[in-house]
């Protein structure tokens, strides 16, 4: 198959949240935007989580993620997981009343707007559009909490997504022009 090769870039970002510190642990890594975060936390917020099951629930979305994507996608959600946890982070300092982040959801939204971008002439990329605009949906309209009573950053979701087909359209312009 061409590019198999280039399928276990996606492994190391997907499995990150697994290796990363959870819990309390987490707490000196997750990016705090009303306090002076250091610069590292503006990427490593994305990758510690509240606890293992948040930690789980993204590796195992992550992975799925990089199945569906398919063997010649590697590398790209290879350089979204390195982009994305920084304009995640940004977009947080920017809200007026931002809570602290943590967790690797918005590179997982961000990997699933990629997948509907990459297969938007087929109907498997206006199914996957489909599934994320109604989920982004449901969860503004119902807003969720964490297993600690955390509240769900929609923005992190909403702004992984957005990000993700961003970068994706300018690399695509920047492709058309060469």
């Amino acid at each position: 198959m061409p590019g198999a090769g280039w399928a276990w870039l996606s492994l190391p970002p997907a499995l990150l949240p697994l290796l990363a510190p959870w819990g309390a642990s987490a707490a000196a890594w997750r990016f705090e935007p009303q306090a002076a975060a250091p610069n590292w936390q503006w990427w490593t917020a994305s990758w510690v989580h509240a606890d293992w099951r948040h930690a789980a629930l993204n590796a195992a979305a992550l992975l799925l993620l990089s199945w569906l994507a398919g063997p010649r996608r590697g590398g790209q959600l290879l350089l979204l997981a390195a982009c994305l946890p920084f304009l995640l982070s940004w977009q947080q300092w920017l809200l007026p009343d931002a809570l602290p982040y943590l967790g690797a959801s918005g590179v997982a939204y961000g990997w699933w707007a990629a997948l509907a971008w990459w297969d938007w002439r087929e109907r498997r990329g206006w199914l996957f559009a489909a599934l994320l605009a109604l989920r982004l949906a449901w969860q503004g309209l119902w807003p969720q909490s964490g297993s600690h009573g955390e509240p769900v950053l929609w923005s992190a979701h909403v702004g992984g997504a957005a990000f993700a087909l961003l970068l994706l359209w300018l690399a695509e312009g920047r492709r058309g022009r060469q």
